[in-house]
């Protein structure tokens, strides 16, 4: 926790990069640029330079086990609770860049400290529909996410393959279904890229039309303010359900913290601060320097002076460390700390904080021995 607050990573994932996550009619070169890219955008540029922390490419494709993802969160950094999201990414990856039955495993041993987003894919059609139900029976889910393409390529068009989520046929009937399932939240992957061509896909516009269609429903947008920062703001003022989740984002905290204060300095100026979630996406980066990047974060009094920024109070720091993701979700904060006081993980914590012996270290051992997830 932070000063007796939950910290909730909003976003978490487990990359399978293995060879074995390769769908056929998708070549080796083509797998390994996806794999680059991924490591060029979020971690390489954005990790600490600390001692440790920057995986090498042989780490960063070698899979993940629940029990590892776990290690990086509870025992080797203070988050308490972690947000999975399951992705798939069907041109590229059989069981998904983010495999779905991973979180299913978290959540089955880690009940207090998991949630779930469902991945959804609209460019397969409505039959998508049924496995929205069907995942529903597998895990709770407290919500599902949504990508503008799948990583197919229209090669007559030039562009990659997209659903926009203003369309009332491609994507209202799974938010209709997820309400008829009793999840009102839809994490949507927007302002970092998916693809070549366009950026239309990216921007945000579409998620602005479904949250006036469905305003009974949460629309966090994720990397909010990664690209079309103004647009996120404005975004936040104008419509009361969408909420800013900051994965990939909050990363900036650590080594680019100047971007990081116009992030968060223009999205509380436009829509406060009680609808920003912190998110790291981790592996994208270690979970620890972020939580110690953000914990000792102060706006620059030069860009309060020069841009209206308002300081980032510990009221603040509290509400988007997890106070928010709290809410949203209804989650019983006080019963939750009690439940993970004293756990497994909270005396592994305490250990290793006692005896620190470098970040990474359980997917670490298993890559050293050469065995696979």
């Amino acid at each position: 926790m932070w000063k007796d607050n939950l910290v909730i990573d909003a976003v978490a994932h487990a990359y399978d990069f293995v060879e074995s996550n390769r769908v056929d009619h998708c070549s080796p070169e083509k797998y390994a640029g996806m794999i680059k890219f991924v490591y060029d955008l979020g971690h390489g540029p954005l990790e600490s330079r600390e001692p440790g922390y920057l995986l090498t490419d042989e780490d960063w494709s070698a899979g993940w086990t629940p029990e590892e993802l776990a290690s990086v969160y509870f025992e080797e950094s203070d988050v308490d609770i972690m947000v999975y999201h399951g992705v798939e990414i069907a041109a590229y990856f059989k069981r998904g860049s983010s495999p779905w039955q991973i979180g299913v495993e978290l959540k089955k041993l880690y009940p207090d400290r998991v949630l779930l987003y469902a991945p959804v894919d609209p460019l397969k059609g409505l039959g998508e529909l049924e496995t929205m139900e069907r995942l529903m029976e597998e895990a709770p889910i407290n919500g599902f996410k949504f990508y503008p393409s799948n990583g197919m390529i229209d090669h007559e068009r030039n562009r990659a393959v997209t659903v926009m989520y203003d369309d009332p046929d491609a994507a209202f009937p799974f938010f209709e279904k997820g309400r008829e399932l009793g999840v009102n939240v839809m994490a949507i992957h927007k302002a970092w890229p998916v693809g070549p061509g366009p950026l239309d896909k990216d921007k945000l516009d579409d998620v602005n039309t479904a949250a006036v269609a469905f305003p009974d429903l949460t629309f966090e947008v994720v990397h909010s303010g990664w690209a079309f920062l103004e647009e996120c703001g404005i975004q936040l003022m104008t419509h009361p359900n969408i909420w800013a989740n900051l994965e990939a984002v909050a990363n900036f905290a650590v080594r680019q913290p100047r971007r990081f204060a116009h992030v968060l300095g223009t999205l509380m100026r436009f829509g406060g601060d009680d609808r920003i979630m912190w998110g790291t996406g981790c592996p994208l980066g270690h979970p620890q320097p972020m939580v110690d990047a953000f914990a000792n974060f102060e706006m620059p009094e030069d860009l309060q002076e020069g841009y209206g920024y308002s300081p980032i109070t510990d009221e603040t720091k509290a509400k988007i460390f997890g106070g928010n993701m709290a809410r949203l979700h209804n989650l019983d904060v006080d019963g939750i700390k009690k439940s993970i006081a004293d756990d497994d993980w909270a005396k592994k914590r305490t250990a290793y904080s006692a005896a620190p012996d470098g970040p990474w270290r359980e997917l670490r051992k298993r890559v050293a021995a050469g065995v696979a997830a």
